[in-house]
Protein backbone atom coordinates (compact mmCIF):
# COMPACT_ATOMS: atom_id res chain seq x y z
CA UNK A 1 0.00 0.00 0.00
CA UNK A 2 1.03 3.26 -0.82
CA UNK A 3 2.01 5.23 2.16
CA UNK A 4 3.39 9.17 2.87
CA UNK A 5 6.62 9.07 4.51
CA UNK A 6 4.38 11.46 6.97
CA UNK A 7 1.85 9.09 8.17
CA UNK A 8 2.49 6.37 10.36
CA UNK A 9 -0.84 3.58 10.21
CA UNK A 10 -1.33 2.11 13.86
CA UNK A 11 -4.35 -0.79 14.72
CA UNK A 12 -6.33 1.98 17.03
CA UNK A 13 -6.23 5.89 17.94
CA UNK A 14 -4.92 6.01 21.15
CA UNK A 15 -1.58 3.93 19.76
CA UNK A 16 -1.16 6.93 17.15
CA UNK A 17 -2.22 9.19 20.16
CA UNK A 18 0.54 7.83 22.42
CA UNK A 19 3.29 8.15 19.54
CA UNK A 20 1.96 12.08 18.46
CA UNK A 21 2.54 12.83 22.47
CA UNK A 22 6.15 11.12 22.00
CA UNK A 23 7.27 13.06 18.85
CA UNK A 24 6.20 16.46 20.52
CA UNK A 25 8.13 15.72 23.54
CA UNK A 26 5.81 14.77 26.22
CA UNK A 27 7.84 13.05 29.23
CA UNK A 28 6.72 12.22 32.73
CA UNK A 29 5.36 15.54 34.59
CA UNK A 30 4.30 17.24 31.68
CA UNK A 31 0.20 17.91 31.72
CA UNK A 32 -1.90 18.24 28.24
CA UNK A 33 -4.82 19.58 27.82
CA UNK A 34 -7.70 18.19 27.14
CA UNK A 35 -11.46 18.83 26.83
CA UNK A 36 -13.59 16.99 29.50
CA UNK A 37 -16.41 16.01 27.08
CA UNK A 38 -14.26 13.08 25.77
CA UNK A 39 -13.79 9.28 25.93
CA UNK A 40 -11.86 8.01 29.39
CA UNK A 41 -9.73 5.65 27.55
CA UNK A 42 -8.10 8.49 25.98
CA UNK A 43 -6.38 9.13 29.16
CA UNK A 44 -4.33 5.90 28.66
CA UNK A 45 -2.17 7.43 25.90
CA UNK A 46 -1.49 10.37 28.08
CA UNK A 47 -1.21 8.18 30.97
CA UNK A 48 1.29 5.59 29.57
CA UNK A 49 4.32 8.76 28.92
CA UNK A 50 3.55 9.77 32.58
CA UNK A 51 2.58 12.78 31.69
CA UNK A 52 -1.19 14.15 33.66
CA UNK A 53 -4.91 15.32 31.75
CA UNK A 54 -5.89 18.48 32.54
CA UNK A 55 -9.28 19.18 31.49
CA UNK A 56 -11.26 22.26 29.83
CA UNK A 57 -14.89 22.30 29.79
CA UNK A 58 -16.78 22.67 25.94
CA UNK A 59 -20.54 24.40 25.83
CA UNK A 60 -23.47 23.32 24.22
CA UNK A 61 -22.09 24.13 21.15
CA UNK A 62 -19.22 21.63 21.58
CA UNK A 63 -16.78 24.90 21.39
CA UNK A 64 -13.59 25.54 24.33
CA UNK A 65 -14.85 27.48 27.67
CA UNK A 66 -11.73 29.37 28.79
CA UNK A 67 -9.21 28.65 27.27
CA UNK A 68 -7.40 32.10 27.55
CA UNK A 69 -7.87 31.73 31.54
CA UNK A 70 -5.78 28.01 31.49
CA UNK A 71 -1.91 27.91 32.49
CA UNK A 72 0.51 26.98 30.12
CA UNK A 73 0.84 22.66 29.22
CA UNK A 74 2.95 20.89 27.15
CA UNK A 75 0.16 19.95 24.15
CA UNK A 76 -3.49 20.57 24.08
CA UNK A 77 -5.72 18.23 22.38
CA UNK A 78 -8.55 20.06 20.14
CA UNK A 79 -11.81 17.13 19.20
CA UNK A 80 -13.28 17.64 15.41
CA UNK A 81 -16.41 16.53 17.65
CA UNK A 82 -18.44 13.17 15.48
CA UNK A 83 -16.93 15.19 11.86
CA UNK A 84 -17.30 18.54 12.39
CA UNK A 85 -14.69 20.79 12.31
CA UNK A 86 -13.61 22.36 15.04
CA UNK A 87 -12.71 25.83 14.80
CA UNK A 88 -8.82 26.06 15.83
CA UNK A 89 -8.84 29.98 16.67
CA UNK A 90 -8.78 29.92 20.22
CA UNK A 91 -6.76 26.68 20.42
CA UNK A 92 -3.53 28.32 18.39
CA UNK A 93 -4.23 31.78 20.25
CA UNK A 94 -3.54 29.31 23.11
CA UNK A 95 -0.91 27.63 21.84
CA UNK A 96 0.77 30.70 20.44
CA UNK A 97 0.34 32.41 24.50
CA UNK A 98 1.88 29.20 26.45
CA UNK A 99 3.95 27.45 23.69
CA UNK A 100 2.02 24.54 23.76
CA UNK A 101 1.64 22.00 20.46
CA UNK A 102 -1.57 21.76 19.39
CA UNK A 103 -2.36 18.22 18.49
CA UNK A 104 -5.63 17.39 16.29
CA UNK A 105 -7.80 14.62 17.46
CA UNK A 106 -10.09 13.71 14.44
CA UNK A 107 -10.94 9.92 15.89
CA UNK A 108 -14.41 10.95 14.45
CA UNK A 109 -13.53 12.83 10.91
CA UNK A 110 -12.01 10.58 8.61
CA UNK A 111 -12.94 11.89 5.06
CA UNK A 112 -13.95 15.26 6.25
CA UNK A 113 -12.61 18.71 5.84
CA UNK A 114 -13.15 22.48 6.85
CA UNK A 115 -14.79 25.00 5.37
CA UNK A 116 -11.83 25.88 3.67
CA UNK A 117 -11.36 22.23 1.87
CA UNK A 118 -9.00 21.48 4.27
CA UNK A 119 -8.59 18.06 5.05
CA UNK A 120 -9.23 17.59 9.21
CA UNK A 121 -6.36 15.90 10.95
CA UNK A 122 -3.93 17.65 8.62
CA UNK A 123 -4.41 21.47 10.21
CA UNK A 124 -1.90 21.31 13.26
CA UNK A 125 1.51 20.00 13.80
CA UNK A 126 0.55 16.41 14.27
CA UNK A 127 -3.29 14.80 13.86
CA UNK A 128 -4.63 11.11 14.49
CA UNK A 129 -7.63 9.75 12.53
CA UNK A 130 -9.49 6.56 13.17
CA UNK A 131 -10.61 4.83 10.05
CA UNK A 132 -12.15 2.08 11.68
CA UNK A 133 -14.71 4.33 13.21
CA UNK A 134 -15.88 5.40 9.93
CA UNK A 135 -15.49 2.05 7.74
CA UNK A 136 -16.80 -1.39 9.18
CA UNK A 137 -13.02 -2.95 10.09
CA UNK A 138 -11.57 -4.57 13.45
CA UNK A 139 -8.87 -1.77 13.52
CA UNK A 140 -6.74 0.94 11.63
CA UNK A 141 -6.02 4.46 12.54
CA UNK A 142 -3.66 6.99 11.34
CA UNK A 143 -0.76 9.67 12.45
CA UNK A 144 -0.33 12.23 10.52
CA UNK A 145 2.71 14.73 10.98
CA UNK A 146 2.86 18.29 9.97
CA UNK A 147 5.92 19.77 10.94
CA UNK A 148 9.83 18.50 9.44
CA UNK A 149 10.31 18.88 13.44
CA UNK A 150 8.40 16.52 14.49
CA UNK A 151 8.54 14.51 11.26
CA UNK A 152 12.22 13.79 12.27
CA UNK A 153 11.67 12.23 15.17
CA UNK A 154 9.09 9.66 13.14
CA UNK A 155 9.39 5.45 13.91
CA UNK A 156 9.20 3.49 11.21
CA UNK A 157 6.11 2.18 10.22
CA UNK A 158 5.21 -0.70 12.00
CA UNK A 159 4.53 -4.16 9.82
CA UNK A 160 1.01 -5.23 9.14
CA UNK A 161 -0.37 -8.07 10.65
CA UNK A 162 -1.33 -10.91 8.35
CA UNK A 163 -4.32 -11.81 10.74
CA UNK A 164 -7.62 -12.03 8.35
CA UNK A 165 -10.83 -10.06 9.42
CA UNK A 166 -12.54 -13.02 10.66
CA UNK A 167 -15.95 -14.53 10.25
CA UNK A 168 -17.44 -11.86 12.71
CA UNK A 169 -16.55 -8.54 10.61
CA UNK A 170 -17.26 -10.83 7.34
CA UNK A 171 -20.79 -11.29 8.55
CA UNK A 172 -21.08 -8.06 9.54
CA UNK A 173 -19.86 -6.21 6.94
CA UNK A 174 -22.32 -8.72 4.43
CA UNK A 175 -25.32 -8.09 6.55
CA UNK A 176 -24.62 -4.01 6.90
CA UNK A 177 -24.48 -3.82 3.09
CA UNK A 178 -27.51 -5.68 2.48
CA UNK A 179 -29.26 -4.19 4.98
CA UNK A 180 -28.59 -0.96 3.48
CA UNK A 181 -30.27 -2.20 0.38
CA UNK A 182 -33.20 -3.77 1.72
CA UNK A 183 -34.17 -0.86 4.18
CA UNK A 184 -33.74 -3.25 6.66
CA UNK A 185 -31.72 -3.03 10.26
CA UNK A 186 -30.03 -6.35 10.03
CA UNK A 187 -26.90 -5.68 12.14
CA UNK A 188 -29.63 -4.21 14.63
CA UNK A 189 -31.61 -7.61 14.51
CA UNK A 190 -28.23 -9.86 14.67
CA UNK A 191 -26.91 -7.74 17.69
CA UNK A 192 -29.93 -7.39 19.31
CA UNK A 193 -29.88 -10.67 21.53
CA UNK A 194 -25.99 -10.10 22.83
CA UNK A 195 -27.05 -6.32 23.70
CA UNK A 196 -30.19 -7.62 25.93
CA UNK A 197 -28.07 -10.19 27.44
CA UNK A 198 -25.50 -8.06 28.47
CA UNK A 199 -27.83 -5.22 29.87
CA UNK A 200 -29.34 -7.93 32.45
CA UNK A 201 -25.68 -8.80 33.55
CA UNK A 202 -24.22 -5.45 33.67
CA UNK A 203 -26.95 -3.12 33.34
CA UNK A 204 -25.31 -1.77 30.33
CA UNK A 205 -26.81 -2.97 26.60
CA UNK A 206 -22.87 -1.65 25.14
CA UNK A 207 -19.47 -2.59 26.46
CA UNK A 208 -18.48 -0.64 29.79
CA UNK A 209 -14.96 0.01 30.00
CA UNK A 210 -12.92 -1.82 33.30
CA UNK A 211 -11.82 0.40 35.72
CA UNK A 212 -8.23 0.40 34.23
CA UNK A 213 -8.73 1.97 31.21
CA UNK A 214 -7.71 5.57 31.94
CA UNK A 215 -4.47 4.13 33.13
CA UNK A 216 -3.85 1.04 31.24
CA UNK A 217 -0.02 0.89 29.24
CA UNK A 218 -0.27 1.64 25.68
CA UNK A 219 1.82 -0.69 23.19
CA UNK A 220 1.88 0.81 19.58
CA UNK A 221 0.70 -2.00 17.12
CA UNK A 222 0.18 -2.23 13.22
CA UNK A 223 -3.25 -2.68 11.69
CA UNK A 224 -3.94 -6.20 10.17
CA UNK A 225 -3.26 -6.38 6.13
CA UNK A 226 -6.90 -7.01 6.10
CA UNK A 227 -8.06 -4.08 6.99
CA UNK A 228 -5.77 -2.05 5.04
CA UNK A 229 -6.55 -3.59 1.87
CA UNK A 230 -10.33 -3.16 2.90
CA UNK A 231 -9.70 0.09 3.90
CA UNK A 232 -7.83 1.02 0.35
CA UNK A 233 -10.76 -0.15 -1.75
CA UNK A 234 -13.05 2.05 -0.21
CA UNK A 235 -14.77 4.67 -2.43
CA UNK A 236 -14.60 8.11 -0.34
CA UNK A 237 -16.82 9.81 -2.70
CA UNK A 238 -19.82 7.09 -2.09
CA UNK A 239 -18.69 6.87 1.47
CA UNK A 240 -19.16 10.28 2.04
CA UNK A 241 -22.30 10.99 0.08
CA UNK A 242 -23.59 8.07 2.15
CA UNK A 243 -23.36 9.52 5.44
CA UNK A 244 -24.36 12.78 4.19
CA UNK A 245 -27.42 11.87 2.96
CA UNK A 246 -28.11 9.96 6.08
CA UNK A 247 -27.83 12.73 8.09
CA UNK A 248 -30.46 14.87 6.35
CA UNK A 249 -32.57 12.06 6.31
CA UNK A 250 -31.96 11.56 9.97
CA UNK A 251 -32.50 15.18 10.67
CA UNK A 252 -35.64 14.93 8.93
CA UNK A 253 -36.46 12.16 11.42
CA UNK A 254 -35.88 14.22 14.46
CA UNK A 255 -37.79 17.35 13.64
CA UNK A 256 -40.71 14.60 14.80
CA UNK A 257 -39.23 14.01 18.41
CA UNK A 258 -38.21 16.58 20.83
CA UNK A 259 -34.48 15.26 19.85
CA UNK A 260 -31.96 18.56 19.81
CA UNK A 261 -29.47 18.65 17.15
CA UNK A 262 -26.31 19.58 18.11
CA UNK A 263 -25.33 21.60 14.86
CA UNK A 264 -27.93 23.61 12.98
CA UNK A 265 -26.59 22.60 9.73
CA UNK A 266 -24.23 20.06 7.85
CA UNK A 267 -21.61 22.02 6.75
CA UNK A 268 -20.30 21.75 3.02
CA UNK A 269 -16.94 19.00 3.45
CA UNK A 270 -18.12 17.47 6.32
CA UNK A 271 -18.74 14.07 6.39
CA UNK A 272 -20.61 13.22 9.53
CA UNK A 273 -19.45 10.55 12.01
CA UNK A 274 -23.58 10.28 13.45
CA UNK A 275 -26.21 12.71 13.89
CA UNK A 276 -25.48 13.68 17.70
CA UNK A 277 -28.51 15.15 19.73
CA UNK A 278 -29.17 16.21 23.05
CA UNK A 279 -32.04 14.57 24.77
CA UNK A 280 -32.96 11.90 27.65
CA UNK A 281 -33.75 8.28 27.91
CA UNK A 282 -36.96 8.58 26.23
CA UNK A 283 -36.21 10.69 23.28
CA UNK A 284 -32.79 8.67 22.33
CA UNK A 285 -35.33 5.44 22.05
CA UNK A 286 -38.04 7.40 20.27
CA UNK A 287 -35.11 7.98 18.01
CA UNK A 288 -33.92 4.11 18.02
CA UNK A 289 -37.00 3.57 16.98
CA UNK A 290 -37.67 6.34 13.98
CA UNK A 291 -33.95 5.66 12.42
CA UNK A 292 -33.59 2.03 12.94
CA UNK A 293 -34.74 1.31 9.59
CA UNK A 294 -31.91 3.34 8.53
CA UNK A 295 -29.30 0.16 9.82
CA UNK A 296 -28.04 2.97 12.53
CA UNK A 297 -27.77 2.60 16.01
CA UNK A 298 -29.05 5.29 18.91
CA UNK A 299 -25.95 5.25 21.16
CA UNK A 300 -24.99 7.70 24.60
CA UNK A 301 -21.27 9.56 24.00
CA UNK A 302 -18.85 9.84 25.35
CA UNK A 303 -17.96 7.37 28.65
CA UNK A 304 -16.96 9.50 30.63
CA UNK A 305 -13.38 10.02 32.57
CA UNK A 306 -13.89 8.93 35.95
CA UNK A 307 -13.05 12.43 37.41
CA UNK A 308 -15.44 14.24 34.82
CA UNK A 309 -18.92 11.91 35.34
CA UNK A 310 -19.34 12.67 38.85
CA UNK A 311 -19.48 16.99 38.40
CA UNK A 312 -20.07 16.96 34.29
CA UNK A 313 -22.70 19.53 32.84
CA UNK A 314 -25.83 18.02 32.14
CA UNK A 315 -25.25 18.33 28.32
CA UNK A 316 -22.70 15.89 28.50
CA UNK A 317 -24.74 13.66 30.26
CA UNK A 318 -27.72 14.37 27.89
CA UNK A 319 -25.29 13.38 24.67
CA UNK A 320 -26.67 10.75 22.12
CA UNK A 321 -25.45 9.91 19.03
CA UNK A 322 -27.13 8.51 15.61
CA UNK A 323 -24.01 6.31 14.81
CA UNK A 324 -23.71 5.91 10.95
CA UNK A 325 -21.07 2.96 10.93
Amino acid sequence: MTQSEFVRYYAFARQALVEALRLIGVESGDEVLVPSLICKDVLASIHTLGATPVFFEVDHNLNPIGLDQISSSKAVLVVNYFGFAQDLAPFNRYCERTGAVLIEDNAHGHLSADPLGVVLGTRSPVGITSIRKTLRVPDGATLTVNSDVFAARLSPQLPFTNKALGARWTIQIFLASLGTTLHLPLIDWLRAPVRWSRKLKTGSALPISGSDSEIEHIVPAAPRQSSMSRIQRMDPYLELTRRRDLYKIISELAVKTSAVPVFNQLPDFCSPYGFPFYGDAETAQKMHQRTRRTGTEVIQWPELPYSVAETAPEHYKNLWLVNFL
